[in-house]
């Protein structure tokens, strides 16, 4: 008999939680034997032409608009009285959509306030067991005022405790957790990872097809994969403070930003004139052309902030670069030492330091035999983390997927 699990998500399939981690998770379900429901919200629920689709054998329901509108590289926030409206909305349509669906088993990724209530109602009215994912630090990571603030440390507090298993991908979310009185067995490690097939057979002329159009031949290509917003824990601008150190020693040197955010025109006027030719701001691209972004980088890198919200965080930045053989630059905070096994498959450069980090893309780029040795350890790193091998350690590790 085929069991069902139904996801209940906060945001859309272009988000770097759903590409990197929900429908990569979902898709190895499918392939031993699950039938997956999954409800999501959209950033611009009004665009889409169907409600319901099919992903990798996976039933897709949008259920509502997400707290934010997305368009294009852009983000546009609700005023109090629109986002009252969109919650109110999507949450009761993720209520009723859940309850018309058959599952034995629901599954809420990000205790937050849509979909956990969503998921907290479909416990209590179907009486079927619960399963949450924590991949975020919520409280610490939204832009939040008080009010809000204090809603989502309500869920994202007391949500685990009627959840059978919580599973989390730092131990900075475990080790919170256990600090608030939950028994350290409650939790299951399933840190993010990589869907092996987005990864493979990468068309080599597609490859260089980009590469010509960005102008990139003969060039060191360092790459920025992630959000353009200042506020989001990323520090772009220190990126950029530290790409001019490297330009100056490395004149062939290239900085490649993709992604889109609502401070990328601020920080294109943040470029030096002198060396604006060496700086791409791509924007917003398609998940699947990530891939083709990160063939073409010698490095990848991951400027981040000394945050909480940094120490919650699983970059998927550090594993998809990792997939390809790309080394990455990035610092010692959350678990990313024991994602690159310690300057392994890539180098540790101290936080808010411009120049460490400059540093760091200097020698990778300027030793040959260093960054090969460091490409080959991210291929050798990264094969724990496929979603193949984790889902199957996820089905041991909590017998009640398989009851």
């Amino acid at each position: 008999m085929v069991k069902t699990i139904t996801f209940f998500t906060c945001g859309g399939l272009e988000e770097p939680s759903a590409v990197g981690r929900y429908l990569p998770l979902g898709k190895e379900l499918v392939r031993h034997g699950f039938h997956i429901n999954y409800l999501a919200l959209h950033p611009d629920l009004q665009s889409l032409p169907a409600r319901k689709i099919a992903r990798d054998g996976i039933d897709v329901y949008f259920v509502g608009q997400m707290h934010v509108l997305k368009k294009g590289d852009r983000k546009f926030y609700f005023n109090a009285w629109q986002l009252s409206q969109v919650i109110l909305s999507s949450t009761v349509n993720m209520i009723r959509t859940a309850l018309s669906l058959k599952s034995d088993l629901l599954y809420c990724f990000k205790p937050q306030p849509i979909n956990g209530f969503a998921a907290l109602v479909a416990q209590f009215i179907q009486r079927k067991p619960l399963l949450l994912d924590c991949d975020d630090y919520e409280a610490a990571l939204n832009r939040l005022n008080r009010f809000q603030k204090k809603i989502f440390v309500l869920f994202e507090n007391h949500l685990p405790r009627v959840a059978r298993k919580v599973t989390f991908h730092t131990m900075f979310l475990k080790e919170r957790y256990v600090r608030l009185g939950f028994p350290p067995e409650k939790f299951v490690l399933l840190p993010n990872g990589v869907d092996v097939q987005r990864f493979a057979n990468i068309a080599a002329e597609k490859v260089d097809d980009l590469r010509r159009r960005l102008h990139l031949e003969g060039k060191k290509v360092i790459l920025y994969c992630g959000s353009m917003s200042l506020k989001s824990g990323h520090a772009i601008d220190l990126l950029l403070k530290a790409f001019a150190i490297v330009h100056k020693e490395i004149p062939d040197a290239v900085l490649l930003l993709v992604g889109g955010g609502e401070d990328i025109d601020l920080l294109k006027s943040q470029v030096d004139t002198q060396w604006r030719h060496a700086v791409i701001f791509v924007g917003k691209v398609d998940p699947g052309q990530i891939p083709l972004y990160i063939k073409l980088a010698h490095l990848s890198v991951d400027p981040v902030k000394d945050e909480l919200a940094n120490k919650g965080r699983s970059p998927l930045k550090v594993f998809e670069s990792m997939a390809l053989g790309v080394p990455v630059v990035t610092s010692d905070i959350g678990d990313r030492r024991l994602i690159i096994e310690t300057d392994k498959a890539g180098l540790l450069v101290p936080l808010g330091d411009a120049g460490a980090l400059a540093r760091g893309c200097i020698r990778i780029l300027a030793d040959d035999t260093l960054a090969a040795r460091m490409s080959q350890e991210c291929l050798r790193i990264i094969k724990k983390y496929y979603w193949s091998t984790m889902t199957q350690r996820l089905l041991e590790d909590i017998p009640l997927l398989k009851e």
